[in-house]
């Protein structure tokens, strides 16, 4: 029989309908006797046990997830937990919902139904912010990207398991803190008065020590700051190396400071061999000064012009001269191609010398 109330086939025509429980008939419109109430199936309002362990399974997912893609940044207790129960209600709560709504609420009530459709929803929201967190970017990639995010040219990204996140936030610092250095040499450098370093290999600087010794001075203050941004810098760099020397597992840590030394290295020997040049340079114009002190005497001035009666001191000078010179222009050369690369180098980076604190 085909019930009046639904239209499920029926085997009998009596008793209720195995599908909505309705009364498949009555006699002569009596009400149904006391006592007697549909027949259920106990069994489609109880949640099995494979059901409940995938609910399981999927919130405790959930659970790292939201550990996984919190921020790594420190702050209070209160709004770090206000942060992971705000991630908890989108990957638990909003399919818990949403499960309800399509088998959980009475008159649809059916367990097994609410879980598949809370462990499909929950699982899909869990494994794809799981999937947002991977990053395949190599080494040198990576250390692009958080240079640029160290100088704000970029948004600092959240991606990569907890672990890879606080090698990225300890790294970012180090750039920070290297950008930073660089801003404070170029305002420092900026303030310090060289207007006689001009004077320096003229004929009156060699015959007065009135004259060379300011222009001497501030030619070492100049080599004095460069020597301490160095210093500085090196610091910084070893420091970055430290950095990477901690990570695990090994084969990660070889790849970390293979990129370093790709990225850095390079630069930071040219660098050094700069300061070194610089060094040299400045040494040979003390050099040419104190012989020129030394021999006063024998030191003429003319004019504009240098006379040296002596000739045994004036083929001595001029030799000295001949290689302050070789050794400006050297270090000038050098400094040129240094200046050139480094441009070359923060440009594959998408950086400008202003990002990075360079004029």
């Amino acid at each position: 029989m085909l019930c009046p109330n639904c239209g499920k086939e029926n085997v009998s025509a009596f008793g209720y309908c195995v599908a909505c429980q309705r009364p498949l008939s009555t006699v002569g419109g009596a009400a149904a006797m006391p006592g007697l109430a549909p027949v259920t199936n106990p069994a489609s309002r109880v949640m099995s046990v494979p059901a409940r362990i995938f609910i399981a399974i999927t919130i405790l997912v959930a659970l790292a997830v939201a550990m996984m893609i919190m921020p790594t940044e420190q702050g209070s207790a209160s709004k770090r937990a206000g942060g992971y129960i705000g991630v908890l209600v989108v990957l638990v709560g909003i399919p818990a919902l949403i499960a309800y709504l399509v088998a959980g609420w009475k008159k649809v009530r059916h367990p097994n139904r609410f879980a598949l459709v809370f462990c499909v929803i929950a699982g899909i929201l869990s494994l794809g912010n799981a999937a947002t967190m991977l990053s395949f970017e190599t080494p040198q990639q990576r250390f692009t990207r958080l240079m640029r995010e160290a100088a704000g040219v970029q948004p600092v990204s959240h991606k990569g398991f907890p672990s890879q996140r606080r090698l990225d936030d300890a790294v970012r610092s180090q750039y920070g803190k290297m950008l930073q250095q660089n801003r404070d040499y170029m305002e420092q450098v900026s303030k310090l008065d060289n207007s006689k370093v001009k004077e320096i290999n003229t004929a009156k600087a060699f015959t007065s020590d009135e004259i060379a010794q300011p222009a001497l001075d501030q030619l070492h203050a100049l080599y004095d700051a460069d020597a301490a941004h160095e210093r500085e810098v090196q610091n910084t760099l070893n420091d970055l190396r430290h950095v990477f020397e901690d990570v695990q597992p090994a084969a990660e840590r070889e790849a970390m400071l293979k990129g370093f030394d790709e990225s850095l290295t390079q630069q930071n020997v040219h660098r050094r061999q700069l300061l070194d040049l610089e060094k040299t340079w400045i040494d040979s114009v003390d050099d040419e000064h104190a012989y020129a002190a030394a021999h006063r005497d024998s030191f003429r001035l003319v004019g504009p012009s240098l006379i040296i009666a002596d000739p045994a001191v004036r083929t001595e000078f001029n030799e000295k001269i001949q290689l302050q010179e070789a050794n400006r222009k050297a270090f000038l050369k050098l400094q040129a191609e240094f200046s050139k690369s480094t441009s070359e180098s923060l440009g594959k980076m998408g950086l400008s010398g202003k990002d990075v604190g360079r004029k």
